[in-house]
């Protein structure tokens, strides 16, 4: 548990105290004042739709030991609240702290980098533009078979919740795995500046975030910032099959451990074998020495995402037994290939968390994959965020929707007939294509072709809440 003084505080960040006491501890770090605990801090975050400030009096009742903020608070001028009362109160409140910053989300990074420090613990960072998730799942359950770990837990990979995650830092961990997701231009740099890691990951370079990172070289050179960071005492993870990350590595001096699918690196794919949708087995070559592995993942994409989980675990001197207990005991995460076997006798690949075009094509890979069964349905939906690209970039995945030998096809969304386009342009017959309007048109056009044996894919961006269709096919009859 965090535990620090106003003082430390006021060093890490770099404010002006302004009302309460330095010798005063704060027990942890909230941003949000619904669930604020007593005893923490309260960082007072701005954002297009929200501004913490406005809830200051509510975490001061909730026992809160101060607050982070950059701006007046609740319409009173900051040296109002400096004189000891609560705001609207009268009471006494000597004890609560609030510290001025010009912005209190540098600050809340600025004070997660001091606490990382003060746990130099090795850490382990991914990112990518997809399977971080499952890779940064999968280094930790190899960690945690002899060593106590800190994660990233759920969505926390931001600015917001990268700090979050580091002040659960204490000294019983051997070791934290975190997520870095980034959005913007220069998101990374700054991640990387809060958590230092001491190995980084990047799984692969594809067209995600687009409509703000310009292009594919614009995602290559926002992500590569994540090794540009670290010095020589580094350890960067480069996944060898991707020719833009080929290329930044040329670019940092780190220490570099290569994985492949395809060719001779570190940690090398020898072969494999599929247990149809419910897992995999493969032998790996790490460092010359062969490993078998099992996995409850679907899709040889995961294959990959397991040589990194391996490539990355390797600085940190894992035994075999490790890996190979570690990959196993790692589960599928809802909404990220995972597979449900409904009771209509049909099977679904839940990969609704998230999409964009190089995830979509390596869940039409897994399904693909699938051997027996019946038919492959593909429903997919929008994938947003590409800007300029992406009427094109749905008309390439309509054509490998084709050429991955699909049955049916099912598209949702603005983007839909561009979907359609591409599977016709590849020489799908129109009337295997389905262009719903709407996710209840979507559901009931589903509902009236699947029968038992169906193998189905359900996808999309976040927003599209595409995990709406695959609760409804669970329950159908």
């Amino acid at each position: 548990m965090m535990r620090l003084t106003i003082r430390d505080i006021l060093n890490a960040v770099g404010g002006r105290l302004i009302s309460g006491h330095e010798g005063v501890f704060a027990n942890g770090v909230s941003t949000d004042s619904r669930t604020i605990r007593r005893g923490e801090l309260f960082f007072a975050l701005k954002g297009p739709r929200f501004d913490g400030h406005k809830f200051i009096d509510d975490v001061v009742k909730k026992g809160a030991a101060g607050a982070v903020v950059s701006a007046e608070v609740r319409g009173l001028p900051l040296q109002a609240v400096s004189r000891g009362q609560e705001p609207g109160s009268g009471s006494s409140s000597t004890q609560f702290g609030i510290i001025h910053v010009e912005d209190t989300l540098k600050a809340l990074g600025d004070l997660s980098a001091y606490w990382r420090k003060t746990h130099p613990v090795p850490l382990i960072a991914v990112s990518g533009s997809c399977g971080k998730t499952t890779t940064k799942e999968m280094i930790a359950s190899i960690l945690n078979t002899s060593r106590c770990i800190l994660k990233t837990e759920g969505n926390l990979n931001n600015l917001i919740g990268l700090p979050l995650t580091l002040f659960g830092l204490n000294n019983i961990h051997k070791a934290a795995v975190v997520e870095l997701g980034i959005s913007m231009i220069g998101e990374m740099k700054r991640l990387a500046e809060i958590c230092k890691p001491n190995i980084a990951v990047l799984t692969n370079i594809g067209e995600a975030h687009t409509a703000i990172l310009g292009s594919i070289e614009g995602v290559a050179a926002a992500k590569g910032e994540l090794f540009q960071g670290m010095g020589t005492d580094g350890t960067a993870i480069i996944n060898i099959d991707d020719p833009w990350l080929l290329k930044i590595a040329n670019n940092f001096t780190a220490k570099k451990v290569t994985f492949s699918l395809k060719s001779e690196a570190d940690v090398m794919l020898k072969d494999y074998s599929l247990d149809n949708a419910k897992g995999m087995s493969a032998t790996f070559i790490v460092m010359g020495k062969e490993i078998l592995v099992r996995l409850k993942y679907a899709g040889i994409h995961n294959l990959s995402n397991a040589a990194a989980a391996i490539a990355a675990t390797f600085p940190l001197v894992v035994a075999k037994e490790e890996i190979i207990e570690g990959l196993y005991s790692a589960e599928p995460i809802p909404g990220r290939t995972e597979i449900i076997s409904a009771a209509s006798g049909i099977t679904i690949i839940d990969d609704t968390y998230n999409a964009n075009p190089l995830s979509m094509e390596a869940s039409l890979k897994t399904l693909s994959s699938v051997v027996g069964g019946g038919r492959k349905i593909a429903v997919l939906g929008d994938m947003l965020e590409l800007g300029d690209i992406a009427q094109d970039a749905h008309r390439k995945i309509g054509r490998l929707v084709r050429e991955a030998g699909i049955d049916i096809f099912f598209a949702m969304g603005s983007f839909s007939k561009d979907f359609a386009r591409g599977a016709i342009e590849a020489g799908m017959s129109p009337e295997r294509i389905n262009v719903a309007t709407d996710k209840t048109s979507l559901i009931k056009g589903l509902k009236n072709i699947i029968r038992q044996g169906d193998v189905i894919l359900i996808k999309g961006s976040r927003v599209t809440a595409m995990e709406e269709v695959v609760e409804e096919l669970k329950i159908a009859k």
